[in-house]
């Protein structure tokens, strides 16, 4: 046996040897002398094409951040990657930027479906992803080791819409119209279990699924139950159809949408302002659109994208940017994956400027940002609203 173990010992010396150099590879893949490769994914064709502003603001933020100096010597490359709010194309653009273009991270995803669909190629690969803009818990909980949320996740934003339903005076009957997949229940779940902590149960629950074109039986229904109040979970093209329907049968409750749509977009697809007087949306921010505390931001849009209009969508992935920036910055030149990660894990209450809520990311707990606002319009303008009637 003696002679047989002589021989073995250098072939696992250099099966050992060929492993630590595959890892080591795979760990600084995406980073040369003078980059940082990141790969972003965005929907941006499809009828989901305006959750993409998003992450074209993501673009133009990391755009910035090389026109101040980069970070430690590197510039940042972004990598956009299309997937069209499609699961199927989201496995393949994953793949694409994992094993073609060798992106040393990714931070992208709109469309909840799509992010879950890709998040097990992600967790075999082991690099890092943070969160720009889907809002599904469950992408980032149970917690793992390289996937972090870096925008509230449907818990926060729907304990918040339940909230701000309780604040108008006299609710008493609610209604609920929604999809029946899980990125709708992220939302309305924990905003019925907050108005069943009041003693509100929902009157009446209706479906309408993504794709459907008509919600004339769904918001009848609504009507005749009579509701205070509508809690609609659905994204934007159904959140348009449902409100033209509210108003063409005399549907008059506020209605409470989700992150999943916005109020400028939405204004737009329904095409007057007197659909959309009665809606509202969770905000993220720590302002108004046009207000002082985000200029700076905008200006950032505006600087690399100069005739990208400004939604509730564009500034959103800014935060996480920025979040993602400082990790960087901590990591120091000797930039490895491994680094990056264990740095993203020490941040704690981080003031990204633009979010309404700071980050903070734990081994424990991905979900980074816990507060949100809500908006809806005042005087036909977008306006923060701490509560039913009161401005920020």
């Amino acid at each position: 046996m003696k002679p047989f173990v002589h021989l073995l010992r250098p072939c696992i010396a250099i099966v050992a040897y060929a492993l630590a150099t595959t890892a080591s590879a795979a760990d600084t893949a995406g980073i040369t002398d003078t980059a940082i490769k990141i790969g972003v994914m965005a929907p941006l064709t499809g009828s989901g094409s305006s959750y993409s502003k998003a992450e074209i603001g993501l673009d133009a933020y990391y755009k910035w951040v090389n026109d101040q100096g980069g970070v430690n010597g590197r510039k940042i490359e972004t990598v956009l990657e299309d997937y069209a709010c499609d699961s199927t194309k989201g496995i393949a653009a994953v793949k694409k930027l994992i094993h073609q273009d060798k992106v040393f991270m990714l931070h992208g995803n709109s469309c909840s479906a799509v992010a879950m669909a890709i998040k097990p190629v992600v967790l075999e690969a082991g690099i890092p992803w943070v969160i720009a803009h889907a809002a599904n818990g469950a992408i980032s909980s149970p917690a793992t080791k390289n996937i972090f949320h870096g925008v509230p996740v449907g818990k926060t934003m729907g304990l918040a819409m339940g909230r701000f339903v309780m604040t108008k005076p006299g609710v008493a009957k609610v209604a609920v119209i929604q999809h029946t997949d899980d990125w709708a229940k992220s939302y309305c779940g924990p905003a019925m279990e907050f108005l069943a902590s009041q003693s509100i149960k929902p009157v009446v629950e209706v479906a309408l699924e993504r794709g459907q074109t008509d919600a004339t039986a769904q918001t009848l229904r609504i009507k005749q139950a009579n509701p205070d109040f509508v809690i609609a979970c659905l994204y934007e093209a159904e959140t348009a159809i449902f409100l033209k329907d509210a108003k063409k049968f005399g549907l008059n409750a506020p209605v409470m949408g989700t992150a999943g749509t916005d109020l400028e977009n939405t204004l737009k697809r329904v095409g007057d302002l007197d659909t959309v007087a009665n809606y509202f949306v969770p905000h993220m921010y720590a302002d108004n659109l046009d207000g002082p505390r985000l200029k700076r931001f905008v200006d950032i849009l505006k600087k690399y994208y100069p005739s990208e209009s400004v939604t509730a969508f564009s500034l959103i992935s800014m935060g996480g940017g920025a979040a993602v920036v400082e990790a960087l910055k901590r990591s120091g030149r000797d930039l490895s994956r491994e680094k990056f990660i264990a740095e993203l894990d020490k941040t704690r209450d981080f003031d990204t400027g633009v979010l309404a809520g700071r980050i903070t990311w734990t081994a424990a707990d991905r979900d980074g940002v816990k507060e949100v606002g809500i908006a809806g319009f005042v005087s036909g303008k977008p306006t923060v609203l701490k509560a039913w009637g009161q401005r920020l």
